[in-house]
């Protein structure tokens, strides 16, 4: 990570600490706001669904490459985490939120073995093999929405998932 990176990473996290409402309005503008019902509802019961994460919190398997914080506007590419990765296998690399916790214990971030319980008891019918990593600080979202978002669908739709819990970052 490049030193301008490094500052502009502090400056983010020192802004959002002591500048909450700040913070979230800049970081809102960002969104776009949906209205109505979900896309889709589920067609069978939680406990009969394959469920996969999706988080935007720079997870990835230690082997990968990181996401490059040094692009602007960010790094769109996605990390494929294997559904029998486990917490150590895993690290997380961004920039706009304190990573001390994260780095210690993933599931924060990434509940794998929140969901791997879950299908356990019953409560999901069973866990994906593949979950998905993004980078979640990216500013201009046309890369996200024409390439990464796509491939996820594709990719979700071809292992034939029901639900995918977003979990920010």
């Amino acid at each position: 990570m490049k030193n301008r990176t490094k500052i502009k990473s502090k400056l983010s996290v020192a802004f959002s600490e002591n500048f909450p409402n700040a913070y979230n309005k800049f970081t809102l503008k960002h969104v776009n706001q949906q209205t109505g019902f979900p896309e889709t509802i589920l067609s069978k019961p939680l406990s009969e669904c394959k469920v996969a994460l999706l988080s935007t919190a720079g997870v990835h398997l230690k082997t990968d490459i990181p996401f490059n914080l040094d692009l602007h506007p960010g790094d769109h590419t996605i990390r494929i985490v294997p559904g029998d990765a486990s917490e150590q296998d895993l690290t997380v690399t961004h920039m706009y939120y304190d990573l001390k916790s994260a780095k210690k214990d993933t599931t924060i971030v990434f509940p794998i073995q929140q969901l791997k319980e879950l299908e356990q008891a019953g409560v999901i019918g069973e866990i994906s093999d593949v979950h998905i990593g993004l980078f979640g600080g990216i500013m201009d979202t046309e890369h996200v929405e024409a390439e990464s978002i796509p491939k996820v669908v594709e990719l979700f739709k071809n292992k034939n998932i029901d639900v995918a819990l977003l979990v920010p970052g």
